[in-house]
């Protein structure tokens, strides 16, 4: 897959995981989320930004260049939803989740089919960073877009 035209990703979240999950102190990230929600019919979009705090390690010695290494790594992620307050829910889950601080497993596929090298799925653990339930004018579609803190570890996983 060269390229493509996304048009049916997946985003799955939930409380719980089966292996190793992601988040603080588990360098070796495998395995699933359990019982987890697929909110593909409710995202419009999906922004993962993963970065590396660069550290500046220049000397007298570097000929009036920068020397940098890559220092520890981070990520954010925002998924903007159709606003839906029905039971069980996007307002139900990720408003009642932010105000109880809940850590939320999340997990993110290009496309519908399962995990394989062609169709990597990147995992994180994350907070709700905050909380917007209602931002809309009249006439407009209700949509919340979710900022999510990444905690601890991430990946990518192809199986």
């Amino acid at each position: 897959m060269a390229s493509f035209v996304i048009l049916n990703a997946t985003i799955l979240t939930g409380t719980g995981w089966t292996g190793t999950a992601p988040g603080p102190g588990n360098p070796t990230v495998s395995g699933t989320i359990t019982s987890s929600t697929d909110w593909s019919d409710h995202v419009r979009q999906v922004t993962l930004s993963e970065k590396v705090a660069m550290q500046d390690l220049t000397t007298f010695g570097d000929g009036g260049f920068m020397t940098q290494k890559p220092g520890l790594i981070s990520a954010d992620l925002s998924i903007e939803f159709n606003q839906d307050f029905a039971a069980s829910n996007v307002d139900a889950i990720f408003g009642a989740g932010f105000l109880a601080r809940t850590l939320f497993y999340i997990d993110v596929k290009p496309t519908s089919s399962a995990r394989a090298a062609t169709n990597p799925s990147r995992v994180y653990a994350a907070y709700v960073e905050e909380s917007t339930p209602v931002g809309n004018a009249v006439g407009d579609r209700a949509a919340i877009t979710i900022p999510f803190k990444v905690t601890g570890s991430f990946a990518r996983l192809t199986s």
